[in-house]
């Protein structure tokens, strides 16, 4: 029987470290590679990554692109417009041993690759002669595992991701807890064990109210770093200009209504999605701190 990678199923494989790496590498957008000896299952696990990144367009390779100008052409629609969503980009077991002679860069790519056609080193240094960092899931009997290439572990701070996860635990755990006390409450006589047992299963609707949860928190996180890019550009544009301008991250996290996490780790976000480093616009120090200064050429 086939498996379905959902958001609960994968927390459950990879554990709560694990999983939160998983998201920081999607949010990161570098390429994702899925590696098994079963092409069902691999496309399986890629759908469930892929369900990660609610907030992102598909495009599947083989399908709606093939050749290299098509993908340098969606790259660039992106690069032109911040408004349009960003991609990612999937590729099937059966689709994926064409990237090697067509595709020149993988950033957003979610790859699967049939092992029975390829070895996992040889997939791997063919990846690292496209892309220096990047991730490999490899598909074992006892379950998932693991491995990072291009980058440290610990240079990548996972505080956002594991509370994104506690966040869609505790809001499905409490909206399923009020549910089975609306129908407690109203149960006049007791039913046998079997019928209550039935009667409180709420399985697929937990799985629906996990990934409501997920999708919201994920896509909260999202248009703050927009909101925080129509700010930071326009900064930028006056720092270019000759204007002095020094902004403050606390400042920064206020304007755009969001304190999830450090004004650092939105300019990740807005790094990571739209090739833009807007550090230089955010500065530290006492000074700052006190209140923002906004200097033009004359003082």
């Amino acid at each position: 029987m086939e498996t379905t990678y959902s958001l609960k199923k994968l927390i459950e494989l990879l554990g709560k470290n694990q999983f939160a790496l998983l998201l920081r590498i999607i949010f990161e957008r570098y390429p994702i590679l899925i590696l098994g000896n079963h092409p069902n299952e691999v496309d399986n696990l890629l759908d469930g990554v892929i369900s990660l990144a609610p907030h992102r367009h598909l495009f599947i390779f083989f399908n709606d692109f093939i050749e290299p100008d098509e993908h340098q052409q969606l790259i660039q629609e992106e690069l032109d417009d911040f408004n349009l969503p960003r991609t990612i980009f999937s590729s099937p077991s059966n689709a994926s041993k064409h990237i090697f002679n067509r595709i020149d860069q993988l950033k957003g790519w979610v790859i699967g690759f049939n092992l029975n056609g390829y070895s996992k080193n040889e997939i791997i240094q063919k990846i690292e002669k496209i892309e220096e960092k990047f991730l490999v899931i490899l598909m074992e009997q006892n379950g998932l595992k693991l491995f990072l290439y291009g980058v440290k572990n610990d240079s990548l701070d996972l505080f956002f991701e594991k509370k994104l996860i506690d966040k869609a635990i505790q809001k499905t755990e409490i909206a399923l807890e009020k549910m089975k006390r609306v129908i407690k409450k109203r149960i006049k006589s007791t039913p046998s064990n079997e019928v209550m047992g039935a009667i409180m299963r709420f399985d697929s609707e937990e799985e629906k109210i996990r990934t409501n949860v997920f999708i919201q928190e994920v896509q909260s996180f999202v248009q703050a770093g927009m909101r925080a890019l129509a700010i930071l550009s326009r900064l930028d544009l006056l720092r270019e200009l000759g204007f002095k301008i020094e902004l403050s991250g606390k400042t920064l996290l206020e304007t755009i209504d969001y304190e999830e996490v450090s004004a650092e780790r939105i300019l990740q976000l807005i790094n990571a999605e739209y090739g833009v480093d807007f550090s230089s616009c955010i500065r530290g120090g006492k000074a700052v701190q006190v209140g923002d200064r906004i200097d033009g050429f004359w003082g």
